[in-house]
């Protein structure tokens, strides 16, 4: 009797168990759901060509590019490494500035190369013309200024624009036209891993990343909140900075966390190395420093890797306390054409 009151007990609180657990599993709220794409209005994904002309004007008494930080050896670098322009440029159907005015250019672009013009760009084209008039594209890619043609990635969009994974930027009409990928030269997508070691260095005479900005509150900070720094990393097969260079990680970092060492990254790899060599992959994420792994989006990419999806992989490899030099190994797998 007893042994039977026991299992009809046990039975009964098992049913009540998994009963409370289904009524708090779906009293639970969450904060996902799947959807159809048909819910959001997205129809058969299409291939547009948009050309303007973007004007940044850094002098006079009305510019629409203006410096707001730069480092400490910014104005005795060649290529002026280190400082950082916040923009508000008029996008134009036609060069003269007195044209149409289809959008503007706003973000903020920085030097990012020791060796060339370079500039990361981060920025929003904000569109006001007819169809597009409230939507954007966001644009995280590589400016080689001197360059007659350069490529940038867009790495997303707002309203007409929404999920945009890339279009070929020069300098840029408001009109647009639809095309055929194959128009681009674009075939069977396919799946990349890329490998090798990325060196940070902070101190001594030839730094490769140096402070920009900081907020008031920085010095005080365990983890260095607000601060920013420009970068100009080497890419290297071996841990050895000294072994064969592979390309360039160019572009910013950021401290964004109170509570770890939580590094916001917006920068380019920029290879040279043989069928990569002007290519670029571009990079928007979170790097938790001390943590064993950390993985972060490849957003886009030019050249090789036009249309590029994927993340990062890093690892530290060696860290020295005493100047700051970090060696991390990257382990890249990327989807491109």
């Amino acid at each position: 009797m007893a042994r039977s009151f026991s299992k009809v007990t046990f039975m009964a609180f098992l049913i009540i168990f998994f009963f409370s657990a289904y009524v708090t599993a779906e009293e639970t709220p969450s904060f996902s759901r799947n959807l159809s794409p048909l819910s959001l209005g997205l129809k058969r994904e299409k291939l547009s060509h948009l050309h303007f002309y973007f004007h940044d004007i850094v002098t006079g008494p009305k510019p629409t590019a203006v410096k707001v930080a730069e480092a400490a050896m910014t104005n005795a670098s060649s290529t002026g490494f280190g400082f950082v322009v916040m923009m508000d440029d008029a996008l134009t159907v036609l060069p003269e500035r007195s044209s149409k005015l289809v959008g503007n250019a706003q973000g903020i672009y920085a030097s990012a190369s020791q060796t060339e013009v370079g500039l990361l760009m981060v920025l929003n084209f904000v569109f006001l013309e007819g169809k597009y008039n409230g939507s954007s594209l966001s644009v995280l890619g590589r400016n080689e200024v001197f360059s007659a043609v350069r490529e940038l990635p867009i790495v997303g969009g707002t309203g007409v624009f929404r999920f945009a994974p890339y279009v070929t930027a020069e300098e840029a009409h408001s009109s647009s036209r639809n095309l055929s990928p194959s128009s681009l030269g674009l075939k069977r997508e396919k799946l990349s891993h890329l490998h090798f070691y990325f060196h940070d260095v902070v101190t001594g005479p030839k730094p490769t990343a140096v402070r920009v900005a900081q907020a008031a509150t920085t010095n005080t900070s365990s983890t260095g909140f607000g601060f920013i720094a420009i970068i100009d990393d080497a890419l290297t097969v071996l841990p050895e900075i000294s072994s064969k260079l592979v390309g360039r990680a160019q572009g910013m970092y950021a401290s964004a966390s109170q509570t770890e060492v939580g590094l916001l990254m917006g920068l380019n790899f920029v290879f040279q190395e043989r069928k990569y060599n002007g290519s670029s992959l571009s990079v928007l994420g979170r790097n938790e420093v001390f943590s064993a792994v950390r993985e972060m989006p490849i957003v886009g990419g030019t050249g090789v890797f036009r249309f590029a999806r994927g993340y990062a992989q890093a690892r530290t490899h060696t860290f020295d306390t005493k100047t700051g030099y970090t060696v991390v190994e990257y382990n890249i797998y990327v989807f491109h054409y």
